[in-house]
C-alpha cells in the first residue's frame, strides 16, 4: 500500500507544524507524521518571543495563542530570590499584555514590535498549531504514527510509517521531505550529518543532567507573598532552580541541576521544592523529567537535494533565553514558503539552496548567545551572608542584586537576538553596498537593508504594516509617483503571487530609506529602491530562486 503527497514532514512539533500550515494556507498537499496522538502535556518551552508572534500574527494565531499560558494581567516579570518565601533580590519588571493591548499604538524604542513576547507554554502553542493545521483539507496529520524508515532518490522522497495502533505498514512518497523530528531524527540519520559543536557542557547550574517538576501548587501564591512572577529564579548556597509559571492559577514547573550520581526521584524533586521555596506546604508533583542542558549544536548541514533539516533537528541550544523554539519557528517561517514556492511552480531551481545559507549562521548565533548567558553563571560568587538578616545581610544581598541584574538584562533584554536576523549573502537577496549592519544581542536599530526582517510602523490606530502585507510578496510603494507596472507584469508573467501595498506615510518611507521596497512571504526584505530596477524580471527571478 501507497501514498502520495508533494511534501513529507516527520515530526509535529511548532517546526513541523507551522511548515505544514505554510503549505496549507498554500493549497501544497502534506503529510505530517508525530509519535504523539494527542499534544503533549508536560511542560517544555515557557516563552514565546516577540519575533514569534509576530509570525503567528502573519499566520492568523496570535489572538488564539494569548488566550493561552498567564492571564492577560499577569505580571511577566523575572524575580530572583534567595528562597521564593524569603528574600527578593532582584526584579525585571516587564508591561502585562492588559496594559500594553488598551494603546492604539504601543511603542517601545527598545522592542519596536506589534506582538510582544508571550509567556505560554509551548505544549499549548503546540495543540493551536495542530488544530489550524487540521483546517486545511490538503494537510493530512498522522498523529500517532511511528517513521519506520526514509529514502530519498533523484525525482523525490519516501518514507515507511505505520499508525501505533497497528495495522500493516503504509509507504509515502512526495517531492521533498523535511526532518522536524528533534534529536535523534532519523531524516538527520539518513543524511548522514552529524551536529557540530559542544554538547552537554558541566557546569553549576544548565550544565549536564537537569530535572524538570511538573507541579499543582496554588498555595504557592499564600506562602509566597511578594509580587507575582512569570519566572522565579532561587538562588542560595543550598540549591539553585527556575520556577515557572505557567497558567496563574497554580500551575509550575521547576528546573534545577541534577547532581552528579543522584536520581531525579520524587524524593529529590520534593526536597528541592521545599529548598527552593523555603516552606513546607501542600502541593502536588504531576510528574518529573530528566533532560539534559549545555548543548550548543548545530547540523553541519541542513539540506540534501531533497531533504530539509528544521528545528531541533537541525541545532540543540541551552536553554536559556528561551531560543529553542523561537529559533526553530523562524526555520519553518523560512521553509515553509520556499517549499510551496517550488511546488507551486513560482519558485525557482536556486530558491531551496537559501534555506542552509540563511538559517545555519543564524543558528551559530543563536546556540553562541544562549550557551554565553548559560555561561555567565560560572562567574557566580555567593556572599555568606546572603540569608543572613541585619545590616551585612543587607549589603551583601544589594551586591548581589547587581550581578543579578546584569544576568537579567542579558538574557532578557535582547531585542538584537529577536529582531536583528539578517541574511547576508543570501542568493536571494539583492546586494546593497556600505557595511553591514551591526549585530548586537542587546541592542536592534530598525533598518530595512535587504536581508533583514521588515522594520515594524503602526500605520493606523490598532493596525500594523505588517496586517497590510500579502501572503505572499508584498510590494511596497511608499511614494505615490512611482511606476509600479514593470514589474507588476514581470511577476504575472512568472506567476508570482505579488500584492501592491501604497502606504502614504512620511514616517514609514523614512523608515525603509526607499519608495519601493519588495518584501518576502516571510517578512524580510528582498530588494529596495526609489524606482523599478531596468530588468524587474531579472529582480525577481533572483527573488524567486531562478
Amino acid at each position: 500500500m501507497s501514498e502520495n503527497s508533494r511534501v513529507l514532514i516527520v515530526g509535529g512539533g511548532p517546526a513541523g507544524l507551522v511548515i505544514a500550515i505554510e503549505l496549507g494556507r498554500r493549497g501544497v498537499p502534506c503529510v505530517v507524521f508525530d509519535l504523539g496522538k494527542e499534544p503533549p502535556k508536560f511542560p517544555k518551552a515557557n516563552s514565546t518571543t516577540s519575533r514569534t508572534m509576530e509570525h503567528f500574527r502573519r499566520l492568523g494565531l496570535s489572538a488564539d495563542i494569548r488566550t493561552l499560558g498567564l492571564p492577560s494581567d499577569h505580571a511577566p516579570d523575572i524575580s530572583y530570590h534567595t528562597h521564593y518565601a524569603d528574600y527578593e533580590l532582584a526584579r525585571r519588571r516587564w508591561p502585562t499584555w492588559a496594559e500594553i493591548s488598551k494603546q492604539p499604538r504601543p511603542a517601545d524604542p527598545r522592542w519596536p514590535t506589534p506582538e510582544p513576547m508571550h509567556r505560554g507554554q509551548q505544549t499549548r502553542v503546540e495543540a493551536v498549531l495542530r488544530q489550524n493545521a487540521a483546517s486545511f483539507p490538503c494537510i493530512d496529520l498522522r498523529m500517532g504514527w511511528k517513521v519506520e524508515s526514509v529514502a530519498e532518490t533523484q525525482k523525490g522522497v519516501t518514507c515507511v510509517a505505520s499508525s501505533l495502533d497497528g495495522g500493516n505498514p503504509v509507504e509515502f512518497s512526495g517531492d521533498y521531505m523535511v526532518g522536524a523530528d528533534a534529536a535523534r531524527s532519523v531524516v538527520r540519520s539518513y543524511m548522514g550529518v552529524e551536529y557540530e559543536g559542544v554538547g552537554a557542557e558541566d557546569r553549576e547550574f544548565l550544565g549536564g543532567r537537569m530535572l524538570a517538576t511538573w507541579l499543582h501548587m496554588p498555595k504557592f501564591y499564600k506562602v509566597v507573598t511578594c509580587e507575582r512572577s512569570w519566572q522565579y529564579w532561587a538562588m542560595n548556597p543550598q540549591r539553585f532552580g527556575a520556577l515557572i509559571a505557567i497558567d496563574g492559577k497554580g500551575e509550575f514547573v521547576l528546573h534545577t541541576q541534577l547532581p552528579k550520581g543522584v536520581t531525579g526521584d520524587l524524593e529529590f524533586a520534593r526536597r528541592a521544592v521545599e529548598i527552593t521555596v523555603g516552606r513546607q506546604f501542600d502541593y502536588e508533583i504531576r510528574g518529573t523529567a530528566e533532560w539534559m542542558a549545555g548543548f550548543m549544536l548545530v547540523a553541519r548541514r541542513y539540506a540534501s537535494k531533497r531533504m530539509f533539516l528544521a528545528g531541533d533537528a537541525a541545532h540543540l541550544f541551552t536553554p536559556a533565553a528561551g531560543l529553542g523554539y523561537n529559533t526553530s519557528v523562524d526555520d519553518a517561517a523560512n521553509l515553509g514558503w520556499k517549499l510551496a514556492a517550488v511546488c507551486q511552480g513560482w519558485g525557482g531551481p536556486h530558491l531551496l539552496e537559501s534555506y542552509e545559507k540563511e538559517r545555519k549562521p543564524i543558528a551559530h548565533r543563536n546556540t553562541g548567545f544562549a550557551a554565553g548567558i548559560a555561561d555567565y553563571f560560572k562567574t557566580i560568587k555567593m556572599p555568606p551572608e546572603l540569608e543572613q538578616a541585619g545590616p551585612d545581610g543587607d549589603a551583601a544581598r544589594a551586591k548581589f542584586a547587581i550581578w543579578l541584574n546584569e544576568v537579567g538584562e542579558r538574557e532578557f533584554d535582547a531585542p538584537g537576538i529577536h529582531f536583528g536576523a539578517f541574511y547576508a549573502g543570501s542568493n536571494i537577496v539583492a546586494h546593497e553596498s556600505g557595511p553591514r549592519p551591526p549585530d548586537d544581542p542587546h541592542w536592534y536599530e530598525p533598518h530595512a537593508r535587504p536581508g533583514a526582517r521588515a522594520p515594524h510602523a503602526w500605520v493606523a490606530d490598532f493596525v500594523a504594516l505588517y496586517d497590510r502585507l500579502g501572503r505572499d510578496f508584498t510590494l511596497l510603494k511608499l511614494n505615490a509617483a512611482v511606476d509600479t507596472s514593470a514589474l507588476e507584469t514581470a511577476a504575472k508573467a512568472r506567476n508570482l503571487p505579488l500584492t501592491v501595498v501604497a502606504i502614504d506615510d512620511a514616517a514609514v518611507r523614512q523608515l525603509y530609506a526607499a519608495d519601493l521596497v519588495l518584501i518576502r512571504p516571510d517578512q524580510h526584505i528582498a530588494w529596495r529602491g526609489n524606482h523599478a530596477p531596468a530588468d524587474a524580471a531579472a529582480l525577481l527571478g533572483k527573488a524567486a530562486g531562478f
